[in-house]
Formats: C-alpha cells, sequence, structure tokens
C-alpha cells in the first residue's frame, strides 16, 4: 500500500499567490486581509474576496482592479467554477491590452496557467510557458514577478523539467531577495520548502533535508510563521519515506501532528495522520494504522475533504484484505474506486486506486479480478500516456507557429530596414556623389548580412520544422517510436499492399510486451528508477531487432514490436529472446539491483491466413494483448502466441473480440507459450 500522501501543503501551495503591492488604492489593503485569511481562515477569505467586487469604481487602479480579478479567479478556481474564473481572467488580459501594461499580462498569463492545470489540461499549459516566460522578463512589480516565477516552477517540476523548474525558483527568490515587504519570510520559506521538493524527486535527499531543517528552524523561531510547519515536517517526512528512513519519517509526521492539532488545521492534521497510518502499514503494523486511519476519516468528512475520507475508507479495506477479510475488504475498496468514478476523479488520481485494488485482488488470489482491474489499469495507464503525447504534440505546434509569427515580423522588420537604407542611399547619390562608391559597398554589405539572416533563419526553420517531426513521431523519455508512427506505417503497408494487388507470400510479426509489477518498481524505488527500467528495456529490445523492425513505447510500461518478414516460428524464438534479454540481467539504478521481467502476447499478420480486410492490424494487436493478460493471469514472466485457427473466422469472430479460453478449451485456437527466464 502506497497511498503515502506528499503534500506540500494547502498552507504552503496558497503562497503562490501571496502577493502584495502599494497601497495606490483602499481596496489594496483589504485585498491584503484577504491573503492573511487565505491560509487560516479559508472561507471567511472567500466571503470576503466575493464581497469587494461590488467596491470597484471607475477611479480604481488598473492594478488594483487586475489584483481583485486574480484573487476572484483563483477562488471561483478552488471551487471548480472553471468558466467564472476564465472570465476573469478574460478581464486582465483585456485590461492588459487597453493599459499596455507587461504586470497585468503576466498576472493574467500566471492565472491561465493556473488554470488549465486545474482543468487537467497540461497540453494548452505547456503552450503557455514560453509567452509567460517572455512577459514575466519585462515585469516589474515585485509581487507579478514572484508569483509568476514561482507558479511556473510549479508546474515545470511537475512536468519533469528540473533544470527549468529549478531556475524559475530562483527566479521567484531573487524578485524578493531584498524585498522590505513583511511577508518576505514567508515567500523565502516556501521556496525553500519548493526547492527541497525537487530535491527529494530527484533522490538528492541530504540536500532536501538541509533545506526542510533551515526552513523549520526559522518557522519556529518567529511566531507569525508557526502556521507553516505542520506542512515543512509533512514534507520532511516525505522525503525520509523515500529513502526510505521510517523511524525518521515517524517523527517528521509526528512533529507536523503536533503543530497541526496546536494550530487548529484539520485538514494537515487529516492528511499527516493518513501518512502515520501508511507507514505502519508498509511495516505490517495494521492494529496500529486502523485508529489512524479511522481518525482521519472521520476529520475529513467534518471538514469536506472528500479525497482524503475516499483514501482513509480505501486504506481501511485494504489492512482487511492483508488480514485475510478477503470479501468484506475488497468490497470496501471496490466500493471507493466506484466512488473516485462518480466523482470523476482523474485519470491520473484514478490510476492509483485501480492499480491497489488489483495488487488486492491478487492477494486474495482472485486472479480474474485482478486480470480485469490489471486491464482497466493498462488502459488508464494509455489514455493518460496517449492524451499528454497528443498534448505535447499540439504544444509543439502551437510553440513553433509562434516562432513562425516572430520570424514573420523580424522578416518584415528587416524589409522595412532595407527599404530605409535604400532610401538612405538614393538621398546620399544625390547630395554626394563622391560617396557614391562607399554607399555601394555599405548596400552590398547589407544585402549580404541580411542574405545570411535569412539563410540563417530558413537553417532554424529547417531545423524547428525537422525537430517537430522527430517528436511527433517518437516518444520523449525512451526515443523510441510512438502509436502515430505505427498508424503511418500500417497506412503506408496498406495502400502498398493496394497498389500491388497481389496477396502477402509473407507474414509480419506483432509482440505486445508489459512490464510485470511495474507499479511495485514506482513504488519502492520512485518514478525515477521507473524511468530508467522504461530506457534500459527500450535499449535492449532495440538491440535484438534488424533495420526495418519497429520498436514502439506503446503507452505507460507497455512495449509494441513489430518484425517484418517472419514466420510463427521465428516469430516464437524472437519472443523468446525478448523475455530472456529483459528478465536475464537486473536494471541498476543508484547501485541498486533491480530485478524486471515482462509479460508477452504474439502473433502474425495476417493471422491464421484469415485476410485483412476481415481481421486487420488492430484487431489483431487486441488479440494480442488478451493474450498478453493470459501470462498476467497465469504467473507473469511468459508470453502466449496465438498460431492457429481451427475453425472459420467468421464462426470464431465473437469469441475471439470478447474471450480467449472458450476456443482454446474447444480446441479451435491453437495457441504456444514461452517462459521467460527463471526467478529466484
Amino acid at each position: 500500500m502506497n497511498r503515502f500522501i506528499a503534500v506540500i501543503g494547502r498552507a504552503l501551495l496558497a503562497f503562490g499567490v501571496l502577493i502584495c503591492s502599494a497601497h495606490a488604492d483602499p481596496l489594496d489593503a483589504k485585498l491584503d486581509q484577504f491573503l492573511q485569511l487565505t491560509n487560516q481562515q479559508p472561507a471567511q477569505a472567500s466571503a470576503l474576496i466575493q464581497s469587494l467586487e461590488a467596491q470597484l469604481t471607475a477611479d480604481t487602479p488598473a492594478l488594483t482592479r487586475a489584483r481583485l480579478w486574480s484573487y476572484l479567479g483563483g477562488d471561483y478556481r478552488d471551487r471548480q467554477d472553471f468558466a467564472k474564473a476564465q472570465h476573469y481572467v478574460d478581464l486582465s488580459l483585456e485590461l492588459a491590452e487597453q493599459v499596455q501594461s507587461e504586470d497585468i499580462r503576466a498576472e493574467a498569463l500566471t492565472d491561465q496557467l493556473s488554470l488549465y492545470r486545474a482543468q487537467d489540461q497540461p497540453g494548452k499549459a505547456r503552450a503557455l510557458v514560453s509567452q509567460l516566460q517572455e512577459t514575466l522578463a519585462s515585469a516589474n512589480l515585485e509581487r507579478i514577478r514572484y508569483y509568476a516565477a514561482n507558479t511556473l516552477g510549479n508546474f515545470l517540476q511537475a512536468e519533469d523539467q528540473y533544470e527549468q523548474a529549478l531556475q524559475a525558483y530562483y527566479q521567484a527568490f531573487h524578485a524578493v531577495e531584498n524585498s522590505k515587504d513583511p511577508r518576505t519570510a514567508v515567500r523565502k520559506i516556501y521556496l525553500q520548502g519548493a526547492i527541497a521538493g525537487l530535491n527529494t524527486v530527484l533522490a538528492q535527499y541530504q540536500k532536501a533535508d538541509e533545506l526542510l531543517q533551515a526552513a523549520i528552524t526559522q518557522a519556529e523561531e518567529q511566531a507569525a510563521l508557526n502556521f507553516l510547519l505542520p506542512d515543512l515536517y509533512l514534507q520532511l517526512g516525505v522525503n525520509f519515506a523515500s529513502q526510505p528512513k521510517n523511524a525518521e519519517a515517524e517523527q517528521a509526521n509526528q512533529q507536523g501532528l503536533k503543530w497541526a492539532r496546536k494550530l487548529n488545521n484539520p485538514y494537515s492534521v487529516a492528511t499527516l495522520l493518513n501518512n502515520l497510518g501508511d507507514l505502519r502499514l508498509k511495516q505490517g503494523q495494521y492494529a496500529e494504522a486502523v485508529p489512524l486511519f479511522v481518525e482521519a476519516k472521520q476529520l475529513a468528512e467534518q471538514q469536506k475533504y472528500t479525497a482524503m475520507t475516499l483514501t482513509a475508507e480505501f486504506n481501511l479495506g485494504y489492512i482487511k484484505v492483508l488480514q485475510g477479510n478477503y470479501a468484506e475488504g475488497l468490497t470496501q475498496m471496490a466500493a471507493m474506486v466506484a466512488k473516485a468514478r462518480e466523482l470523476q476523479m482523474a485519470d491520473t488520481e484514478l490510476l492509483s486506486y485501480v492499480g491497489e485494488l488489483a495488487d488486492a485482488y491478487g492477494t486474495a488470489k482472485a486472479y480474474a479480478d485482478e486480470a480485469r482491474l490489471l486491464r482497466e489499469y493498462n488502459a488508464l495507464s494509455q489514455n493518460i500516456f496517449k492524451t499528454d503525447r497528443d498534448q505535447e504534440i499540439s504544444a509543439l505546434q502551437e510553440a513553433f507557429s509562434a516562432k513562425e509569427k516572430a520570424k514573420q515580423i523580424e522578416s518584415l522588420q528587416q524589409q522595412n530596414q532595407l527599404k530605409s537604407a535604400e532610401i538612405a542611399q538614393t538621398q546620399l547619390q544625390q547630395r554626394v556623389m563622391f560617396l557614391f562608391g562607399l554607399v555601394v559597398l555599405l548596400a552590398t554589405t547589407l544585402l549580404y548580412l541580411l542574405y545570411r539572416k535569412v539563410r540563417n533563419a530558413n537553417q532554424q526553420l529547417r531545423h524547428a520544422n525537422d525537430q517537430l517531426a522527430y517528436n511527433s513521431l517518437h516518444d520523449p523519455l525512451t526515443g523510441l517510436l510512438n502509436r502515430r508512427s505505427l498508424h503511418e506505417f500500417m497506412q503506408k503497408r496498406t495502400e502498398q499492399g493496394e497498389r500491388r494487388q497481389l496477396p502477402t507470400a509473407t507474414t509480419d510479426g506483432f509482440i505486445l510486451l508489459d512490464i510485470d509489477y511495474f507499479k511495485h518498481i514506482n513504488d519502492h524505488h520512485g518514478h525515477a528508477a521507473g524511468d530508467v527500467v522504461l530506457i534500459e528495456v527500450g535499449r535492449r529490445l532495440k538491440q535484438l531487432t534488424r533495420q526495418g523492425d519497429m520498436v514502439l513505447r506503446w503507452g505507460g510500461e507497455e512495449f509494441l514490436i513489430v518484425l517484418r518478414n517472419l514466420n510463427q516460428t521465428a516469430l516464437t524464438n524472437f519472443t523468446n529472446r525478448a523475455l530472456q534479454v529483459i528478465g536475464s540481467e537486473p536494471v541498476i539504478y543508484q547501485n541498486v539491483s533491480i530485478q524486471v521481467t515482462a509479460s508477452a502476447g504474439f502473433l502474425t499478420l495476417p493471422f491464421a491466413g484469415v485476410d485483412e480486410h476481415q481481421l486487420n492490424w488492430e484487431k489483431a494487436l487486441k488479440l494480442a494483448d488478451m493474450a498478453l493478460y493470459m501470462g498476467k493471469v497465469h504467473g507473469r514472466n511468459r508470453g502466449y502466441g496465438l498460431v492457429a485457427l481451427h475453425r472459420p473466422y467468421e464462426e470464431l469472430r465473437a469469441q475471439l473480440e470478447t474471450d480467449l479460453s472458450m476456443p482454446i478449451e474447444q480446441g479451435h485456437l491453437e495457441i504456444t507459450l514461452v517462459l521467460g527466464p527463471p526467478q529466484a
């Protein structure tokens, strides 16, 4: 069980909008009051900001007006009223254009970035980053430079762009480095926590510990900063648990709980109780974990903290499963997964619940249900993967379009400069004929420089086009081909086959592979280790294939190999080699050996002599997917190949589209089994 909530904290995250301004208008003082209430009295803060819009007048300064709209939009965003939040962003962007203010524009673009994230639209958020960075460079107000850079850092960290995230955090730090604002200390502590969180993700645990300990010392020394302590200790506990150092994590969470109770911070109390319970659960101390989860659930229910209520109830169900009460525990866990779906929880959040429910079914030896949940887990993972890739391509295209427009503007400027130079040349010819030769030389030089600029611009344009084409067909993590590349290949393959109008004399092979227990690798070694495993498995598979074959990252932890012109025997032998090369040698990550195996499903195309108009490549891949999950159900580290049909395809079509077990049992579908290398 690994639902250990890694929260930087409700209070800390709120400091992303802790911004102040000079009191050019009486309304600014009330906006400052709103900020003071945000962390400790959110309900009162929301009521206050909603009451302030009526106080806007025609004389309200533009910066104050935009600041109020930013806070109103943030309040609606927190309440998931995204339409109203977007309304206030649009108002601020219009105002920025009217008064030509880069400060207002930077604040509005930062709000837009936060809104895209809240709506789970990372592709649109990515496309906005470069525009926000450019606008931020021209902003003057300290509060806005801090807010924008800090928000950028948080987003870039979530996107695994760690170097850029660190630069953004330091940019935020420099914005307030010499500030006399009363909240400067709070801002600096927040940034220490953010950079510490970044170091935790990168497994730089000692550096994270140093930053957090320094921040905790500062927060304990000043009473006005005590409210930061629950979340700082919470983050310190996450840092220790990631190593794992359970005793130190226990102590940090206990300290955070003490402060959260003292400060009457129910959200932090519930989260810390859950994390303490999770520590007990991981150590097999189920009796000690139960009261912690029960208290966390009760408190979350009182505060209408739905996500934590669901998490605690789910954890309690999992403990029942681990204690042998399978029926009741699995029913409870399944009910929470259903509740998560009712709440329309994002796929990224639902994925964890589905994966852990699958683990619980495995513990209860309910293998059919485990396979069913694993299929859903894989479908969710693929959907997230595909959505992210599509959004990345969209973001690349938008970014490329922006660059192209910038180059067009630059080209027009160059043309204007050239025309000005020609006019100057004519005037000089009329006035001083003696300088004619010099002017010609100058014009020639200018034209040459212009030619070089145009040539360089064209080269950059070609490079950008090449990069865009490459990124649209390749997985950014492993460098392998992606789904889109297969679609293009199969389309060309079909077109070529139709032009030939001849039956193919050879077959191609499809092997679908899924890394076994990949979730456990992420949970026990961290996502960075999971990335290393994916890269290394991709590298090993790539080394096995010939030129002309394809190795694709099909989604999440799934790989697809397309082998050209080979028969069933060669395909079976190749699958055996693939399982051996994956499972024979562990993957090394930070001096830790991670044993990796995979399950596979494979078949030829055309399959069993069936015409591809009846059983095309997409249907063939679904058959391979079902064969793969037979391997999951029957022990993993193995592959099942579909060899032949002993009845007409049309007669078996309905069975093959839903379940392979019946045609196999009836002898209508012939299969072959390939075992991976023995494991300790």
